[in-house]
């Protein structure tokens, strides 16, 4: 490979210079200046580059020319300086996010060794038929309703909605007809194959709860939610059902690995935790304690 060119005189580029020449003379007046640091080395294997180049093609479908990937390399090896004079600096020491992203990767680490990355297919089946009840297909109710704004009408509110429901009934109006009987609302009037989270998320789940026992053809309520009081017709119910395992086998994959993962995370965290002594102050027996105890006042528990 060509030597690496000079990068263009920008504003940032004078920033980072400035930066990289702190960081040595750091180095040279007041960092490790024994003969150890003269060893450290940094090397790019044909492997390391070949690494760099499949993440560009990967991010912009196609790989670098010979000037990106002198940048590329150049960006790499200023990474590579800045991490490891970090790391002498002791700049990892105390600082919560670098703290949680090394746990994380310890999770990961482990979790990518002790589980496989493809399961086997009787695996899965099997673990399917075990939490059948997790792949169940949603009831889904479609249905039209007349809106009365408590904000509006306050506690008249449900008295309007009975009378508005009698005459619905006397008149035998169809689903899509009354709106003039109530109040403009903000969503929609008619929703479609809705499942209970849905209506939940929508309407509250008091109302995703009453609305679901409701038999289909006719007005009925009130039924009470955040926004107000109701008058449904629910127009179809298709009941819940399982689904098949064709149907849901990649989310039954990543279910099973991710429970896998967290198995194999809790046992090497054991295996691990049994190298340590833990020492825990006792904590107040009332969580309503004041937990800003004095000195003196916290005794210490000793625990495998």
């Amino acid at each position: 490979m060509e030597k690496i060119r000079s990068l263009p005189r920008e504003p940032l580029v004078h920033f980072l210079s400035i930066g990289a020449l702190l960081f040595l003379l750091y180095g040279l007046v007041g960092g490790d200046s024994d003969a150890s640091r003269t060893g450290d080395r940094i090397e790019l294997t044909a492997e390391d580059i070949q690494v760099l180049q499949d993440q560009w093609a990967k991010q912009w479908q196609r790989y670098p020319t010979a000037q990106e990937l002198e940048r590329l390399v150049a960006d790499h090896i200023r990474e590579e300086v800045l991490y490891r004079e970090a790391l002498a600096m002791g700049l990892d020491k105390g600082d919560i996010i670098v703290r949680r992203r090394m746990v994380q990767k310890m999770d990961f680490l482990v979790a990518d060794i002790a589980v496989p990355a493809e399961p086997p297919e009787a695996t899965l089946r099997e673990y399917f038929a075990s939490h059948r009840d997790r792949y169940q297909e949603p009831a889904r109710v479609s249905f039209n309703h007349i809106y009365f704004s408590t904000d509006r009408r306050g506690e008249q509110a449900h008295t309007d909605a009975q009378r508005a429901l009698e005459q619905l009934r006397a008149e035998r109006v169809a689903a899509d007809g009354g709106a003039n009987l109530g109040d403009r609302f903000m969503l929609y009037r008619e929703y479609s194959g809705q499942s209970p989270d849905q209506i939940s998320r929508t309407l509250g789940s008091r109302f995703a709860e009453q609305i679901t026992d409701l038999e289909p053809g006719a007005w009925q309520g009130p039924i009470a939610s955040g926004y107000g009081v109701h008058l449904v017709y629910v127009t179809h119910v298709k009941p819940a059902s399982l689904q098949e395992f064709g149907a849901v086998r990649q989310r039954v994959k990543g279910d099973y690995l991710s429970e896998q993962r967290e198995q194999a995370n809790r046992r090497a965290y054991e295996r691990l935790r049994e190298r340590y002594e833990i020492v825990v102050a006792n904590l107040p027996s009332d969580a309503n304690d004041d937990l800003a105890l004095k000195d003196g006042d916290a005794k210490t528990g000793t625990t495998r």
